[in-house]
């Protein structure tokens, strides 16, 4: 009977590890955002059509437009997924010395089609010498 006492908090040690274990698959919710866009772009004054690739990078929640970036400014800008919207928050790429593109916007989701309105400046030391506003129409096709 005193060996079967020892084992008690044995038998413990093991359920509680194994209650612990965590049968839940884990779901990445940029999983929904990843592939390959045709990208129709309409910049007011201009429009463009192109294609990128999306793809994960960084934390749970970043994802990358890739070259050539929105705006085919050749810049893969960042962007930040919660659920179905994206946020890009506000980053700039240097295209000469002293002259930035200011990237930042938001956007959503809908089955294969992602919408994004963003903003791009273009500054020069601390003057915005340019500002276009874009609307982006991404289609999945992989």
């Amino acid at each position: 009977m005193k060996n079967y006492l020892r084992l008690i908090p044995l038998a413990i040690i093991i359920v509680l590890g194994y209650s612990c274990h965590d049968n839940v698959p884990y779901y990445d919710v940029r999983d929904e955002y990843i592939g390959d866009y045709n990208v129709y772009d309409d910049c007011g004054a201009f429009t463009s059509d192109y294609s990128l690739t999306l793809f994960k990078y960084g934390n749970s929640n970043e994802i990358i437009f890739g070259f050539p970036g929105l705006y085919e400014a050749g810049f893969e800008v960042t962007g930040l997924v919660t659920g179905m919207k994206v946020v890009i928050p506000v980053q700039q790429f240097s295209i000469a010395p002293d002259v930035f593109y200011e990237f930042s916007g938001s956007g959503s989701l809908n089955d294969t089609v992602l919408t994004m309105a963003y903003q791009v400046l273009t500054i020069q030391g601390t003057l915005i010498i340019d500002e276009v506003d874009c609307i982006a129409e991404l289609v999945r096709w992989q």
